[in-house]
């Protein structure tokens, strides 16, 4: 049996459903969003493994438009691979935003693994800055 689920609320929809009973998002629409805007709302997927898959895509590709989601997220009390992942999608988006974020996110101490490879990333990023 597969399940359907609204791509905007994450709550589960009938298949013939069109609008979503939830959220009311036009479901029709999915389709004619572009990939980066359908990663983007991956981000808030209920299965943790569609997350990092849409995290990684996102960093991979350079998506600035998912920096905001992105660093939202980095903030949030999440599995410490999923928040690494995150890092890393931010260190390879690259934009002023996105280090701006991994440096207000390393000064709260309450992680040391993702602390030490934000400490790596920002050590980087200041390298980069002294060429």
């Amino acid at each position: 049996m597969v399940r359907w689920f609204c791509p905007y609320c994450w709550k589960e929809v009938d298949e013939r459903d069109r609008i979503c009973p939830y959220c009311g998002s036009d479901l029709s629409k999915f389709s004619t969003l572009d990939y980066e805007e359908k990663l983007i709302l991956a981000l808030d997927s209920p299965i943790t493994q569609n997350r990092v898959f849409a995290i990684e895509v996102l960093g991979k590709k350079k998506v600035k438009k998912a920096v905001d989601k992105l660093c939202k997220m980095l903030f949030e009390e999440r599995d410490t691979l999923e928040l690494i992942e995150i890092a890393i999608a931010l260190f390879n988006i690259g934009s002023k935003e996105a280090f701006e974020c991994l440096n207000k996110r390393s000064k709260i101490k309450d992680n040391k693994l993702l602390n030490k490879t934000l400490e790596k990333f920002l050590d980087r990023i200041n390298g980069q800055s002294l060429v």
